[in-house]
């Protein structure tokens, strides 16, 4: 089972992004404090891909990018925005791809499946009794 991290400053958005990814068969490693220091929890959980909020309150999205990119150069960074600039700047900002918010379920999936082509589907269907 692959592991996603997510940085997201909104509660009830991180809740339905952890929900959304454990329903695909990922297991996720939130981040929710943006002072924790996000080099040791990648050391620590071996993500395969990190979705992170552009506008973090103590640092700017472009900086954790940055860290994360000089000692994980391979690891996929997917800024997640509600910025209407951000498709045309993520490049710029060092992300691998991006979500902008409000986003859609079916487009969060490809995106990660992009970076993570190797990850089966596995949608929890209910069984009748």
């Amino acid at each position: 089972m692959e592991t996603i991290m997510i940085q997201e400053a909104d509660a009830a958005t991180l809740e339905v992004l952890t929900f959304a990814l454990q329903m695909e068969g990922y297991r996720v490693c939130s981040l929710t404090d943006n002072t924790e220091n996000v080099l040791d929890l990648i050391r620590r959980h071996h993500p395969k891909l990190v979705l992170l909020d552009c506008w973090l309150s103590n640092y700017s999205g472009k900086q954790v990018c940055q860290w994360i990119k000089a000692h994980f150069p391979r690891l996929p960074v997917i800024a997640f925005s509600c910025d209407n600039q951000i498709a045309e700047q993520y490049r710029l900002l060092g992300f691998d791809d991006y979500l902008k918010k409000p986003f859609d379920l079916d487009l969060l999936y490809q995106v990660i499946r992009k970076h993570l082509p190797q990850q089966k589907k596995r949608r929890y269907i209910s069984t009748p009794a």
